[in-house]
């Protein structure tokens, strides 16, 4: 028996040397060969960007979600642009360089630069609304919670991982487990959470992701979803989600914007698509409810000043 245990110990450390070599590999090889600017080195697709009359009363900051991209939003920023508002796109920090970079990118800094970017709008206009997708809606409700926005729109919040049977143990704690012997994981096209698969290509993400970072983002989820803070938020939110989306939990996203109960919390429940919302079906039914809701900046009175 002993014999036994030390074979089966012996093949899977075999098997974690052999994967994590090849995914040491194949994280050299994305950065290599993902396309460029030849000037700032972020990756196409992932730059900031500011649209828009300067002198708008209402801005909108986008904030993408976890290794992805502002382009993740589409033509959508242009669309709000094209309407009078001023739209910044961000780049989180560790976002649109290298996992390797991301791999050390702490949570205090994902949050500071999403507050400081709002901070940035507010000086300069007199409403600010964030649109924010996946661990990006995440940090926009910690950032609510401070006061920092005067509306939020959450579009398929990360506040936990959808479950699944097979899963066998929660995804938050496979993480938790393997993060320490595993670390980079392989994500891949296949892994992109879209039911409209002819837009896969056009989703920017890294394909190689650092493990510590799974484990960051539930850390990031459990601090956004605690009552205290979900009771400070006062601004108008709106919480677009699908039933379908098989990253970020319906269920939990539901049970946490239940707890703004100082908020006046709008919902627009989504059948068709997955996560991936801005490219997937019904990708119109959510950017006209943003619009709606956007619009309605210009007249409501403001809850928090400048």
């Amino acid at each position: 028996m002993l014999q036994l245990l030390l074979l089966l110990a012996a093949a899977l450390l075999a098997v974690l040397l052999t994967h994590n070599a090849a995914m040491a590999l194949l994280v050299r090889h994305e950065v290599k060969h993902t396309a460029r600017d030849p000037e700032t080195g972020i990756l196409l697709g992932a730059e900031e960007r500011t649209l828009g009359p300067e002198d708008a009363d209402a801005a909108v900051l986008f904030v993408h979600g976890h290794v992805g991209a502002g382009s993740n939003f589409g033509d959508f920023p242009d669309r709000l642009a094209e309407q009078g508002f001023r739209v910044r796109v961000m780049r989180l920090p560790g976002h649109g360089t290298t996992p390797m970079e991301y791999a050390k990118t702490t949570n205090a800094q994902l949050l500071d630069a999403v507050r400081a970017e709002a901070a940035a709008l507010r000086a300069q206009h007199g409403r600010v609304l964030l649109v924010a997708h996946s661990m990006g809606a995440t940090l926009s409700t910690l950032v609510a919670a401070e006061g920092g926005a005067d509306a939020v729109v959450l579009v398929a919040p990360y506040y936990g991982v959808t479950h699944r049977a097979y899963y066998v143990l929660p995804p938050e704690t496979w993480a938790r487990l393997t993060a320490p012997v595993v670390p980079w994981v392989y994500k891949g096209e296949l892994f992109l959470q879209l039911n409209r698969r002819e837009a896969v290509g056009e989703v920017l993400s890294y394909r190689i992701v650092p493990t510590s970072s799974l484990v960051r983002m539930q850390e990031l989820a459990a601090q956004a979803r605690t009552p205290e803070a979900l009771a400070r938020i006062e601004c108008p939110v709106l919480w677009i989600h699908s039933t379908g989306d098989v990253a970020a939990s319906y269920t939990v996203a539901g049970e946490t914007t239940g707890l703004m109960t100082n908020a006046s919390v709008e919902h627009l429940r989504l059948e068709k698509a997955n996560h991936h919302i801005f490219f997937d079906y019904e990708r119109d039914k959510a950017t006209a409810a943003v619009e709606e809701f956007a619009e309605r900046l210009h007249t409501a009175p403001l809850v928090h000043g400048p």
